[in-house]
């Protein structure tokens, strides 16, 4: 958690906001909650997924009006960000995504710790390893048409409805 001190969660969410045209507003009693939730936080050396728990704690206390959700994604893919370059693409995307949701309250802690454990091994394995070719895409599916640009953090466009 110190890598992302309270003023760049402020940062994520102004970028984020921008983006998309909105005024990076806040609630101010929450704001101020899940800044000190934060201060508390950060000093500590916490294992991977009491960080997360304390970004799922801010977000669930809705500091920001827009891209609450996304600010706080954003924040737990940036706590990963060394492990996910070490992943093959979709593994990565997988984690990302896992990471989003539970922030995000979508699933829940034994979902998260399922995906961790899964991905274990990669993590530990050579970086000389070769890498797995992707299995061919089956001959019934259909190739949907590409989604708009903006997709939320956290969720693969293939993911959105």
């Amino acid at each position: 958690m110190a890598a992302v001190p309270w003023d760049s969660v402020l940062t994520i969410n102004k970028a984020l906001c921008q983006v998309q045209k909105t005024e990076p507003l806040t609630n101010p009693k929450a704001l101020e909650k899940a800044q000190r939730l934060w201060e508390k936080a950060v000093p500590s050396s916490l294992p991977l997924i009491d960080a997360f728990d304390v970004c799922r704690e801010a977000h669930e206390l809705s500091a920001f009006l827009f891209n609450n959700g996304n600010t706080f994604a954003a924040v737990g893919h940036t706590v990963v960000e060394r492990q996910l370059r070490s992943l093959p693409p979709l593994e990565a995307q997988i984690l990302r995504t896992t990471i989003g949701h539970y922030i995000c309250g979508l699933i829940g802690r034994r979902e998260l710790q399922q995906v961790l454990r899964h991905l274990d091994p990669l993590f530990k394995s050579e970086p000389a390893a070769a890498p797995i070719p992707a299995p061919p895409e089956p001959a019934h599916q259909s190739q949907a048409a590409s989604p708009p640009a903006s997709v939320p953090l956290g969720l693969p466009r293939e993911q959105r409805a």
